[in-house]
């Protein structure tokens, strides 16, 4: 009796591992386009590369943004953090002076910012199907639009 209910318990163990393997290593469901800006008095700009690895805690979940120096001052803009596939809007995140960082490097006349993602939300994608929409950098979109004086 207890060697069937180890042997069932090994079964939904492997079971599970092998689901949470695909999840991770599945496809993006879209591809990468070029969109046009909806306005005027909105601004975007692609991560240049991310960090996602949930398994390691928090603050393992990251965009890197190479923005223009026209947007350092904040007060004039509104700034969120979209990711395609979320419906929701994240914290701008940290502006860094720093010319590198993670193996990105700024280029003259930018600057690297950091956006971070909550483990549950990265955990959200897993279990949606879109871990491999999370993992493009192109799915993840600082956007900055002007306030109005």
């Amino acid at each position: 009796m207890t060697q069937t209910i180890g042997i069932a318990s090994a079964a939904v163990a492997l079971v599970l591992a092998g689901t949470v393997i695909w999840l991770v290593n599945k496809p993006p469901t879209v591809d990468c386009g070029a969109e046009a800006p909806v306005d005027q008095k909105v601004h975007e700009v692609r991560a240049a590369r991310v960090v996602v690895q949930p398994w390691l805690g928090a603050h393992h979940v990251y965009g890197i943004f190479m923005v223009p120096n026209r947007y350092r001052h904040y007060e004039k803009y509104v700034v969120t953090m979209t990711i395609r596939g979320g419906d929701r809007h994240f914290d701008a995140g940290e502006r860094s002076d720093r010319r590198h960082g993670d193996d990105a490097l700024a280029e003259p006349e930018y600057y690297l910012l950091r956006g971070h993602v909550p483990t549950r939300v990265a955990l959200w994608f897993l279990v949606a199907g879109l871990f491999g929409d999370l993992r493009r950098p192109c799915n993840w979109t600082l956007v900055f639009v002007e306030q109005s004086v």
